[in-house]
C-alpha cells in the first residue's frame, strides 16, 4: 500500500509536465524531496514503533483533552481528510486518462465506474488482494521508463546546457511544489508508521527500527529515481511543443519509440497507477482522521469505511468537474506540499514528546534536519500564496 501511494499519477503527470517544460533543471527539488521524505518517514516509523500507537493517535495524546480534540484533530483532518480528498480526484483522473488510451468513451463514465469499483472494494474489504496485482504493472511502466531513459541517454546529452543548469524562477514554484507534493506525501507519514507498526509488532524495537529505515530508504530512493527517470524521458521525447495534453503527448511519443508496445504500457500502468493509489489514499485517510478523531481504526468498523467514502465521494466530485484534468493532477500534489508543514510541525512535536520513550526521542541533527525542511517548503508554499493573491 505505501509504494502504492508512492508512485501514482501525480507523479507521472508533474514529472513529465517538469521534463518537457524545464528539462532537468529543477532536479534539485527532488533531491531536496527525497531527502525530506527519508527524515519525516524516519520521525514517523520510530514514533509509532517506540510507542505501538497510530501517529494520528499519538497527536491526539499529545494535545491533551482540550487542544488534541480541538485543535490538533482538526488540524489532521484538515491536511489528510482534505488533502487526500485532492489526491483522489487526481488519482481517479489519471485513471480514467490510461483507460480512455484503449475505451475512449468518456473520462466521466470511466471515473464513476472507477468509483463504484473503489466503493464495493472498500465495503467488503478485498483491496488488498487487487493493490497487489495493481502494483505489479506500476512496476512494469517504471521500467519501461527506467529502460528508456537508458537508451534516450545520448539524446539528452546533446541537449541546450538550459535543460541542465540547475534553477528557480517564481514561474516554477507551481511544479516545485508539485514535485515536492508528489514525493513527500503528507498521508503517507500515517500510512507508513501504521504499515511498519503492525509489521514489526512482535520484533525487537532495535531489530525493527533498523530494518524499517533500511526498507524505507531504498523505497523512496527507487520511487525518486524513477521520478527522475520520467523527467530525463520527457525532456527529450516532448522537448518540442504539442497539442496534445501533456500525458496523451507522452503516450503517443512513447509509442512511435516502441510501436505496439510502448504507448499500451504507459497507458497501462497510469491506469494501475491511479487505481491503486484511489484505494490506498481514502485507506489512510481512514487510518489518519479516526486516530485523530478518537474513533477505531479497524477497517471493518464504521467510522472509518465513512472517512474512506466521505473522501472517494469528495474526490470523485473534484475529478468530474474538472475542465482541465492533467493541471487539477498537478495542483493537487502542490495542494498538499502546502499542507505538508502542518503534519511535519505536528509530527517534529511528537517526535520530541514525553509519549516517545527517552532513547528513542530525536537527536540535534534530526530536529535541525526536519526543521529545516519545515521552514523551505513553508517559504515556498507562501511564494506561491502570494502569487496567487496578486494575480
Amino acid at each position: 500500500m505505501v509504494a502504492a501511494a508512492f508512485i501514482g499519477p501525480g507523479t507521472l503527470t508533474t514529472a513529465t509536465m517538469t521534463g518537457a517544460s524545464s528539462g532537468l533543471a529543477l532536479a534539485w527539488s527532488l533531491l531536496f524531496a527525497l531527502i525530506a521524505t527519508v527524515v519525516l518517514q524516519e520521525l514517523a516509523m520510530r514514533s509509532a514503533l517506540a510507542t505501538q500507537q497510530d501517529l494520528a493517535a499519538l497527536a491526539r495524546q499529545f494535545g491533551g483533552h482540550i487542544w488534541g480534540r480541538w485543535l490538533i484533530a482538526p488540524l489532521i483532518v484538515l491536511a489528510i481528510g482534505i488533502g487526500n480528498a485532492a489526491y483522489q480526484s487526481g488519482n481517479l483522473t489519471g485513471a480514467a486518462i490510461g483507460l480512455a488510451t484503449f475505451f475512449p468513451e468518456g473520462s466521466a463514465s470511466i471515473i464513476l465506474c472507477l468509483s463504484a469499483i473503489a466503493v464495493i472494494l472498500i465495503l467488503s474489504d478485498r483491496y488488498q488482494w487487487v493493490e497487489r496485482s495493481l502494483v505489479v504493472l506500476v512496476v512494469l511502466m517504471a521500467l519501461l521508463f527506467l529502460g528508456l531513459a537508458l537508451v534516450l541517454l545520448p539524446n539528452l546529452l546533446m541537449l541546450p546546457a538550459e535543460r541542465f543548469t540547475p534553477r528557480f524562477n517564481q514561474g516554477d514554484t507551481l511544479l516545485v511544489l508539485a514535485l515536492i507534493g508528489t514525493t513527500i506525501v503528507p498521508y503517507n507519514l500515517f500510512l507508513h508508521a501504521t504499515a511498519a507498526r503492525r509489521r514489526w509488532r512482535n520484533a525487537s524495537l532495535h531489530a525493527a527500527l533498523q530494518e524499517a529505515r533500511w526498507e524505507s530508504f531504498i523505497a523512496i530512493a527507487i520511487g525518486a529515481f524513477i521520478t527522475l527517470a520520467i523527467i530525463a524521458v520527457a525532456t527529450v521525447l516532448l522537448e518540442a511543443p504539442s497539442d496534445l495534453p501533456i500525458l496523451e503527448s507522452l503516450i503517443h511519443k512513447v509509442e512511435q519509440r516502441l510501436p505496439g508496445v510502448g504507448g499500451a504500457l504507459v497507458a497501462t500502468g497510469l491506469f494501475a497507477a491511479g487505481c491503486s493509489s484511489a484505494l490506498a489514499a481514502p485507506i489512510a485517510a481512514g487510518w489518519a482522521v479516526c486516530g485523530a478523531l478518537g474513533f477505531s481504526t479497524d477497517e471493518t468498523g464504521p467510522a472509518f469505511k465513512s472517512v474512506a467514502l466521505i473522501v472517494l465521494a469528495i474526490g470523485t466530485s473534484l475529478a468530474l468537474l474538472a475542465s482541465q484534468p492533467q493541471a487539477l493532477i498537478v495542483l493537487a500534489q502542490a495542494a498538499n506540499a502546502m499542507l505538508l508543514p502542518v503534519v511535519a510541525t505536528i509530527l517534529l512535536l511528537i517526535a520530541n514528546s514525553k509519549l516517545v520513550p527517552h532513547p528513542w526521542k530525536n537527536g540535534k541533527l534530526t530536529n535541525l534536519l526536519a526543521s529545516a525542511i519545515i521552514v523551505l517548503v513553508m517559504a515556498l508554499a507562501i511564494v506561491k500564496l502570494k502569487a496567487l493573491l496578486s494575480t
